[in-house]
């Protein structure tokens, strides 16, 4: 599988054919963070806008290019970590961590104990983003920490996650080492483990590892024509399948896995030690 291989300003992007001005804002310094009460995940707010969803780039799986616009929400600084993972683990509400599947060569329990200890205290220390998590891993944190208060919380759409990662900025290149050395950790510089977060360069939008670290759970089922059915606005693909994107790259990548518009792929009871996810509250 795909997954498996692998604000310094603030950007409001809108197009003419939503009915929207386009203004750009830029800030020295990253705009500030909401944060969560229970867990104090951080959370920024991403601004209402139209983009170029997608990329012709054949590599990339994601053709074909077509506008999207999108209502404003409040995605997560950083992926969620381990110590916010661990309240809802201690009020029951959630599965421990998995690593990997049971049964196989690099499972935590069954299989090579080296594999997990050369990660060091990656995999449980509080500040880094937790791995081992299934999409339904994922969607019970989310109803967990929904039922904290006020707010309604769950993982972005494939459309939100690409709109938050590019943060106002056109196309990029594809497989550029160098480029993502400053903004990611991945193959070439993570040194065979996940990092703590918010340890590279924040995008436009003040986002963290959006590129790299671990790959993110989003809702929408994969399909390889999923784009031709894409709503103009917030759209979301679903279908009677296992199977769902997930985005970003992560530690153990290639370059191009890191690219904004690449689309992997995992079933929604995946594990693996490269593999987590962030959120969304909704406004």
């Amino acid at each position: 599988m795909w997954k498996r291989f692998g604000l310094a300003g603030m950007v409001w992007v809108a197009a003419l054919a939503c009915g929207w001005a386009e203004v750009v804002e830029t800030r020295d310094e990253p705009q500030p963070a909401w944060r969560e009460p229970r867990t104090d995940l951080p959370f920024v707010h991403i601004p209402a806008g139209c983009f170029e969803m997608g990329s012709a780039e054949p590599v990339l799986g994601a053709a074909p290019i077509h506008r999207v616009c999108l209502h404003g929400f409040w995605m997560g600084r950083h992926e969620v970590t381990n110590g916010a993972y661990a309240a809802c683990v201690a009020d029951q509400a959630c599965q421990p961590p998995e690593r990997r599947d049971s049964g196989i060569n690099e499972h935590f329990r069954t299989g090579n104990e080296d594999h997990y200890e050369r990660f060091g205290m990656a995999l449980d220390a509080p500040d880094h983003p937790v791995v081992g998590v299934s999409l339904v891993d994922a969607r019970a944190f989310a109803a967990w920490l929904s039922a904290q208060g006020e707010h309604h919380y769950r993982l972005p759409t494939e459309a939100e996650w690409e709109y938050a990662c590019r943060a106002g900025a056109g196309d990029q290149p594809v497989g550029e080492a160098e480029s993502l050395d400053g903004v990611g950790w991945f193959r070439h510089n993570s040194d065979g483990r996940p990092h703590a977060v918010g340890g590279k360069q924040a995008n436009g939008f003040g986002l963290y590892d959006m590129r790299g670290n671990v790959w993110e759970w989003v809702l929408d089922h994969f399909d390889r024509g999923a784009y031709a059915h894409h709503a103009d606005h917030s759209p979301l693909f679903v279908k009677e399948d296992l199977f769902h994107v997930t985005r970003g790259g992560s530690w153990s990548s290639v370059p191009v896995h890191l690219h904004c518009a690449f689309r992997g792929v995992g079933e929604e009871r995946d594990r693996d030690d490269n593999l987590g996810f962030r959120l969304v509250r909704e406004e």
